[in-house]
């Protein structure tokens, strides 16, 4: 008798902690669950806009131009009209999105600005000089604003150029990077494999293109197209619409200008570009 009572005060204690255990890993497996769902929600989705216009801003040096220079000067916007275009974008209710964003067949970036009410733009520097770092970078970030930049890719870390550090910092900030080739060629000029070197061989994992000095044709787009852009521009005059050719967008080419001459040429873009 002794013996029996002995066995279901064993066998009671043992079940007693086995069901003890199942509860405490239901618990545990609960709350994990409830974590694990508030770590990752579903992405917001907004009503898929079919009609668009961007346009997409170029920006080359952002600088005081040297004297003597008149290519230099053409292609440089000072500091402060810099800072004045974006606070301008700013307070007109541009939102910036990356250049690839025109890919995405969801239009989800796209449509989400137009569902908040805003307009939006791209902003894109060529070359990969030096100032994106020390000039636009830290002017775009006070605006919450987004840049894509457009990189020679064997010319990083020369003189007066972006270094492989200055590039990391800015894509860690969300910044959008895309290729300028390797060397900056007329592509149109150079053999059939030159070119497709230059192409290929500059992309990483760019989604973006920019055709040096604006130069292209239907065997360049191709390439291309091949080496897996999604997105490449150029510098004719224009809006990138709904109905644009992705790999031939055009741009808006901005000069060292005040805020109303730089307002009054997005105005003529959106009135007269493709």
């Amino acid at each position: 008798m002794r013996n029996h009572l002995k066995f279901i005060f064993v066998f009671s204690g043992i079940l007693i902690i086995i069901l003890l255990g199942l509860f405490i890993w239901s618990k545990n497996r609960s709350q994990a669950t409830v974590l694990n769902h508030v770590s990752s929600p579903t992405p917001t989705s907004y009503p898929k806009v079919e009609k668009f216009d961007v346009p997409i801003l170029m920006y080359h040096y952002i600088r005081n131009a040297p004297a003597n220079d008149q290519l230099g000067a053409i292609l440089s916007v000072s500091p402060q009209n810099f800072a004045s275009q974006m606070k301008y974008l700013h307070d007109d209710n541009y939102w910036t999105i990356k250049l690839a964003d025109l890919a995405d067949p969801n239009l989800q970036e796209i449509s989400k600005v137009y569902y908040l009410k805003k307009k939006p733009i791209v902003i894109t520097f060529d070359d990969g000089y030096d100032d994106a770092y020390t000039q636009a970078f830290p002017i775009l970030k006070e605006n919450g604003f987004i840049g894509t930049f457009f990189i020679i890719k064997d010319y990083i870390g020369r003189n007066g150029r972006l270094s492989q550090s200055q590039i990391d910092t800015i894509a860690n900030d969300e910044m959008e990077f895309g290729s300028h080739t390797l060397t900056h060629p007329d592509l149109t000029k150079i053999s059939s494999d030159d070119a497709k070197n230059q192409i290929f061989n500059s992309e990483g994992d760019w989604l973006v293109f920019c055709y040096p000095s604006g130069k292209f044709n239907d065997e360049v787009v191709n390439l291309v197209r091949e080496a897996g852009y999604k997105v490449a521009v150029t510098t004719k005059i224009g809006i990138a619409r709904d109905t644009s050719n992705l790999l031939e967008l055009p741009r808006v080419r901005i000069e060292n200008t005040n805020v109303q001459d730089f307002a009054d040429k997005i105005s003529y873009a959106y009135e007269h570009g493709q």
